[in-house]
């Protein structure tokens, strides 16, 4: 670790703090948050974010592993479903909590400060907020910010979806997909299939270092999942692919009507 790490280090955690020291702002959305300007003004994910929100129409439980900064959370407690929150970065934790409170919603969201993994255990985690990765190559993130973090196998958090139960998943941990999938296999093949929107960002991607990529499509696909591309074609895939980095994976047997209703023609970005 040299000087220059250091120094980014100790300006990444200096602007977290800052932020975090910031009051909560009205959004579009009808709710408050604190949180980069993207979250706050409706620039965020204009494609994920018309995706949930139809999705949390019909769901009945939600569960956001690698919840950032709760942008996610935050649109699931004001649509009323029941949510549970995976997120091991303690700033980030602070502004789920303070986001949560500010609106005060301080009931029906379930926050585990803790990463998912293959196992259960400890890993170390670089980054002090949005970007942050248990992959140290990943991102840019200084060496010098790094934490150590306890991990759970989701299959030992998460209860499968009975019958009846719509659960909609979404995992976005920055290329550590593929080992929280490996933990979560009782969810992955219970009788009544989660919906999940899986960001999995393929090898060479903006100089993304990711060769488990296809590992966690394989993994979905031969669990009887399908695939297809969070963009505006919702095209089929089976792999990473350079025009999307979210994919939406639900039960084989099913169609994308099934899964999202009227909306299954397009997705066209949220106009708020």
């Amino acid at each position: 670790m040299d000087l220059l790490d250091i120094l980014h280090g100790w300006n990444r955690r200096r602007i977290m703090a800052r932020r975090l020291s910031k009051p909560a702002k009205d959004t579009p959305f009808g709710f408050m948050m604190n949180a980069i300007s993207e979250m706050q003004d409706g620039r965020f994910e204009p494609l994920e974010t018309a995706l949930v929100r139809t999705m949390l129409q019909r769901a009945d439980r939600f569960v956001n592993v690698g919840a950032n900064m709760g942008f996610y959370c935050l649109l699931s407690a004001q649509a009323g479903v029941e949510t549970m929150a995976l997120e091991p970065v303690p700033s980030n934790v602070r502004f789920i909590v303070d986001n949560m409170r500010a609106n005060g919603w301080d009931t029906g969201v379930t926050l585990l400060p803790v990463a998912a993994g293959a196992e259960p255990g400890f890993v170390d985690i670089y980054g002090v907020g949005t970007g942050s990765s248990i992959l140290k190559e990943w991102g840019s993130n200084p060496e010098s910010t790094r934490q150590t973090v306890s991990a759970v196998r989701l299959d030992d958090v998460i209860a499968s979806p009975r019958t009846d139960e719509r659960m909609f998943i979404l995992m976005d941990i920055e290329g550590y997909e593929t080992f929280a999938l490996k933990g979560s296999s009782a969810l992955i093949n219970a009788a009544t299939k989660p919906v999940w929107l899986i960001e999995i960002v393929g090898e060479g991607f903006e100089g993304t270092i990711n060769p488990q990529a296809q590992d966690a499509f394989d993994m979905m696909l031969a669990a009887g999942y399908q695939a297809v591309c969070v963009d505006e074609t919702l095209a089929p895939a089976k792999g990473p692919t350079p025009s999307a980095t979210n994919f939406l994976f639900f039960d084989k047997a099913l169609t994308l009507e099934d899964v999202l209703g009227p909306e299954a023609e397009r997705i066209a970005p949220l106009v708020v």
